[in-house]
């Protein structure tokens, strides 16, 4: 039988004591798609066959909505993809800081975006590395495949950028920038404007000197993977790791007296895949370490990649690279008809939302 987060939340939501915050997410994936949400009737134009297509809850945690949002996303980027080698950056906060992370979150969210952001830019102007303007785009995960809380910002990175107008390719194929410099120029920002967010207030944390200290004494990590094979090897990673939560239905194995069992990936050298059962109760509160605050953006994009100039940018790379804009491929069928194939539909009526005891 499968199994879902919303049959797990169904099951065991009610006596877990969550927040309010938490609670809101809970009781939004427990109805997305049913009755309690309300939907829309179609009729197929195909074979006359009627369906309740029910509504979703929106919920950025929710697995099942975010097929849809990735769909759109993608088809947005296609045509930003340029004729060069991507590069994948992930910059990470070491683990002494992730208490104070998990107590303030939206800040130190902002601050690794900005620190580790910041540094890719810096490096790459340097003459000895690049010496260009980059542009690339930032997504933050904060989970490992067990769950636990482990923040960190994955950037997917053209292996070139703009100088004096024109393009700059990256020298050298195997690594974008080098690893050791992205560290150390990482880990001085991040802790110089945590420093100042202490000083304003911002957040609250007990001995900053020590914690910084401590956080100090071994090397940040800045994990630099070789380039993507290609466009369409880029555009596969986005599908994996734009809008993804910490684990989805897929991953789910079983919910049996009390206990989910779910896949995680492992090491080649330690086997492949295996399975991880946990208590419901441990597995719904290491799920929820990984809300996203309210009103934070995820996906993150900079340089002549970022939102104000990206359009402008763009079409000058496009003029000096020459290269001929693609057209998204139409989205697929929001709903096929399971009698006969089709995907046209008459809506009929709306079906109101039913509160079942």
């Amino acid at each position: 039988m499968t199994v879902t987060l919303a049959d797990i939340v169904r099951e065991h939501g009610g006596r877990y004591c969550a927040s309010v915050p938490e609670r809101k997410i809970l009781h939004d994936i427990e109805r997305c798609r049913t009755e309690r949400m309300g939907g829309h009737r179609y009729r197929c134009r195909g074979c006359g066959r009627e369906e309740i297509a029910y509504n979703s809850c929106r919920n950025r945690h929710c697995p099942q909505c975010l097929g849809t949002k990735t769909g759109r996303w993608l088809a947005a980027r296609v045509s930003e993809l340029l004729p060069t080698q991507y590069y994948h950056c992930v910059f990470t906060l070491p683990s002494e800081l992730r208490g104070i992370t998990l107590s303030n979150r939206k800040i130190v969210y902002d601050l690794l975006f900005k620190a580790a952001s910041e540094t890719l830019q810096e490096v790459a102007r340097g003459e000895k590395h690049l010496g260009a303007e980059i542009g690339f785009f930032g997504i933050l995960h904060t989970w490992t495949q067990s769950l636990e809380f482990h923040p960190h910002v994955h950037f997917v990175v053209p292996g070139g950028g703009l100088s004096k107008g024109q393009w700059v390719a990256k020298r050298g194929k195997k690594f974008f920038l080098p690893v050791k410099v992205l560290s150390r120029v990482f880990r001085g920002k991040f802790i110089e404007y945590l420093k100042r967010a202490s000083a304003r207030g911002q957040i609250e944390i007990g001995n900053l000197e020590a914690l910084l200290n401590k956080a100090c004494r071994t090397p940040w990590v800045v994990y630099c993977k070789p380039p993507f094979a290609g466009p369409k090897a880029v555009l596969k990673y986005l599908s994996r790791y734009t809008h993804r939560i910490a684990i989805s239905n897929r991953r789910l194995i079983s919910l049996k007296d009390g206990q989910v069992s779910f896949a995680i990936r492992g090491r080649r050298q330690q086997g492949g895949s295996r399975i991880m059962t946990l208590p419901a109760a441990e597995f719904l509160r290491r799920f929820l370490l990984h809300r996203v605050p309210m009103r934070f953006t995820r996906i993150r994009h900079f340089g002549f990649l970022a939102n104000r100039g990206r359009h402008k940018a763009l079409a000058l790379l496009r003029t000096v690279l020459k290269v001929v804009p693609q057209i998204p491929e139409s989205a697929h069928p929001w709903l096929v008809c399971s009698s006969c194939g089709d995907s046209r539909w008459i809506l009929l009526t709306s079906v109101s939302p039913h509160n079942s005891s």
